[in-house]
């Protein structure tokens, strides 16, 4: 039994049928069809006294009162049940229909039919798995059967995504408001002291009541959103348009003119996401709610659905003082429930966040910016996260107990995060473009503009610039935290050497792209790249080293990732992936054309690729290195990943090749590199390089420049450019963006 599944059943109670009797008080009598016990039922929403509660199914086992000889026949009198409910059963069932004529025939007048089934999700063979539902199969079944469907509501968590429906025998059957969780938060609330003082003990700095005040001065929120009021002390410091949600409030506090108490539950709140505002965007939320995981996770998930680009989320009650106080029941008076898991999962799943533990008393907080309300991944994985975290419990491990890593709230880091909040917001910037700058103030580096590089990178990108002033800030911004999924400014650093450009970029500006970045000038007066590229692997500090021949190339946003993961398969991988030209054609014959600097900027903008990296497949095509796509090796790759010791080991770029753009210098160390015996080959599915056009002695040459390159190769290899030919892995996959790229690739 899945959670969402569970909570959706629990919705139709609540909605449906909470707190009523039959017409002559007896309890209700409640079939679950293929009701047997498997991980887990619906028995306990159903519990008595107000309820009669059995199963069926085709055989006896844990939860079954009735065994089905027939699968198509339930042995009950008509109209003698007066709820029948199914929970992932109909996907099951070869003829569902007949099974739901069934439901219908046993169902009192005035009864509910309660459905769930898939929308989506893997294949569950149990013996077979036949069907995924829509909306317009419950409506096609209701009119089949004869009934009338009364609600529907296809849920967003995956990775099943339950189609829920309430069938009734008659047109008009009341709906039921929802019920709003007040006599569970009661019971909470009421909880039995502790016998032992020592479990009810606290720790921490400054009060947590203090740092929301600091939170709220420092970023100005346009709004405010806080689950769990209480009694309204936390909530009595908005300013700003506000809403608290709590289903049993017990407000002491002077609350702000423009706050307003809406008592439900936070889901029911959300539901609608009717309130002014949810449709205005959640500038700062605190979650202080029911104080389990699940009901933690799923309030991130809301809020985050509706926040804005400097949303800041600050979760309470994440570092228990003793395992007692971190027990899902309530036996103490300090309370913090296993919320302390929503850090971990939020590690786990979601490392494109910012997240900062906060040392406070008594409780701990936790901060999490850099929100991206289009991501999916919590929604879609949201039924194995809570079975991960809730059906098979850790226990509080040692270091959340003695909150190791905690930030110290009254320390420089805390300050220099609500610094590069604030600034952030005032200079119109995401908090997820400003991870960089995070990362760096929690590693003791305030960001300065000075681009110091991160502690100890896992990956080194050497990128390579001459007069690329209009081009390499967005190969730097392609290649920046604020683009690249999966991977924190921590992990990597980006070196940028400047070979004598007579059109010097504006290094200000770049170093400001990303706290990762550093600038090297190479003054050796050299038309090659390649002394300027050897400089950047002597500087290079980590253990798999990215060179990108041509600064003009921008990156798409998996690439580095990518990356760092395949190199992670063997010490012998050698990483590239495949380049792209923007425009229609290949620059070298589209500037023929008109294609030019002007024509390229207006089509990155239509293409709105700040947005969504992967929306540069869109806007070009395969270059000639790479014209065979993506199940052949190409001729040279201008994003190269391999261990530093394999850079030593291959003697870096070879320095004999020294005409303009480094000739086949770029050709020469792939071809190297892939030949090496011991090599394994990993081409980047679904990632690429995307060349802007700025006048280049060879991709944008008007007329083709092989023959002097080749010749100089000739002297220097012994013998003219082979492609290397090897077996290789595909490493990564594909979506609908490659759709056109994956085409040309079978012509």
């Amino acid at each position: 039994m899945h959670a969402s599944s569970l909570e959706n059943m629990r919705k139709c109670h609540d909605r449906y049928i909470a707190g009523r009797l039959a017409p002559d008080r007896r309890p209700l009598r409640v079939l679950d069809v293929g009701g047997a016990n498997i991980n887990g039922g619906y028995a306990d929403i159903f519990a008595p006294p107000g309820f009669i509660y059995g199963g069926a199914d085709l055989k006896a086992g844990p939860g079954v009162s009735i065994v089905m000889d027939d699968p198509y026949l339930i042995p009950l009198e008509a109209g003698s049940v007066d709820i029948v409910i199914s929970g992932q059963m109909l996907e099951h069932c070869e003829f569902f229909w007949r099974s739901f004529d069934e439901m219908v025939r046993v169902l009192r007048p005035g009864g509910y039919i309660f459905l769930i089934a898939p929308s989506a999700g893997p294949i569950h063979e149990y013996p077979v798995d036949c069907y995924r539902f829509y909306p317009d199969s419950y409506r096609a079944l209701a009119k089949h059967a004869g009934c009338h469907l009364i609600d529907c509501w296809l849920d967003a968590r995956g990775p099943w995504r339950d189609l829920v429906g309430v069938f009734a025998k008659e047109a008009g059957t009341p709906q039921r408001p929802i019920a709003n969780e007040k006599a569970r938060a009661t019971a909470i609330n009421a909880f039995v002291p502790a016998d032992d003082p020592e479990l009810d003990r606290v720790s921490g700095g400054i009060p947590y009541l203090d740092v929301l005040a600091r939170l709220h001065e420092a970023l100005a929120p346009a709004s405010y959103l806080e689950i769990g009021v209480r009694k309204g002390k936390s909530l009595s410091l908005a300013r700003v348009p506000a809403v608290g949600i709590d289903p049993d409030p017990e407000i002491e506090a002077e609350l702000g003119p423009e706050t307003r108490v809406i008592c439900c539950a936070s889901d029911d709140f959300f539901e609608g996401a009717s309130d002014p505002l949810l449709t205005g965007g959640i500038g700062l939320a605190f979650i202080d709610g029911m104080h389990l995981f699940e009901y933690a996770l799923r309030d991130f998930m809301n809020i985050e659905a509706h926040s804005t680009a400097q949303t800041v989320v600050v979760v309470d009650d994440i570092y228990p003082n003793h395992p007692r106080q971190a027990d899902r029941t309530r036996s103490t008076r300090v309370w913090t429930g296993d919320v302390w898991k929503l850090h971990d999962c939020l590690k786990t799943y979601r490392p494109d966040l910012q997240l900062i533990p906060l040392d406070t008393s008594p409780t701990g907080l936790l901060l999490v910016a850099g929100l991206d309300r289009n991501n999916r991944v919590l929604w879609d994985n949201y039924n194995p996260i809570v079975r991960q975290y809730v059906n098979e419990p850790p226990d509080v491990p040692e270091e959340v107990l003695a909150r190791r890593g905690a930030v110290a709230a009254d320390g420089d880091a805390f300050r220099n995060f609500l610094n590069v909040a604030k600034n952030a917001k005032l200079g119109g910037r995401s908090l997820a473009a400003s991870k960089g700058d995070m990362a760096m103030t929690l590693a003791g580096h305030p960001p300065s503009g000075a681009g110091l590089p991160p502690p100890n990178p896992r990956l080194s990108v050497i990128v390579i610039a001459y007069n690329m002033r209009r081009e390499l800030p967005r190969t730097l911004l392609s290649l920046s935290p604020a683009m690249q999924q999966g991977i924190s400014a921590s992990e990597y650093e980006i070196i940028v050497v400047d070979n004598g450009s007579q059109e010097p970029f504006d290094r200000e500006h770049c170093l400001s792209i990303a706290p990762n970045i550093r600038v090297i000038e190479e003054s050796s007066g050299s038309v090659s790249p390649v002394g300027a590229i050897n400089r950047g692997l002597s500087e290079a500090r980590g253990d798999t080293v990215g060179v990108m021949i041509d600064g003009a190339r921008m990156a798409s946003p998996g690439l580095l990732r990518a990356a760092l993961d395949a190199a992670s398969l063997s010490p012998d991988a050698v990483i590239g992936t495949l380049s792209f030209h923007l425009g229609d054609e290949v620059q070298m014959q589209s500037v023929l054309k008109g294609y030019n600097q002007q024509v390229e900027d207006a089509l990155l903008e239509r293409a709105r690729w700040e947005e969504d990296g992967y929306r540069l497949f869109d806007a070009s095509v395969f270059a000639g290195s790479s014209s065979k796509g993506w199940f052949e090796l190409p001729a040279e790759t201008n994003a190269l990943f391999m261990a530093k010791g394999l850079w030593s080991e291959l003697g870096g770029y070879d320095p004999r090749f020294q005409l303009p753009g480094g000739g086949l210098a770029n050709l020469d160390i792939w071809y190297r590199a892939c030949m090496r015996p011991e090599s394994e080959i990993v081409l980047l599915a679904g990632e690429g390089t995307f060349h802007q056009v700025h006048g280049g002695v060879a991709t944008n040459a008007t007329t083709s420049p092989w023959d002097v390159f080749d010749a100089e190769y000739t002297r220097i290899v012994g013998h003219p450019f082979r492609r290397p030919e090897r077996p290789f892995r595909t490493f990564g996959t594909f979506s609908a963006v490659h759709r056109a790229s994956l085409l040309a690739s079978l012509v």
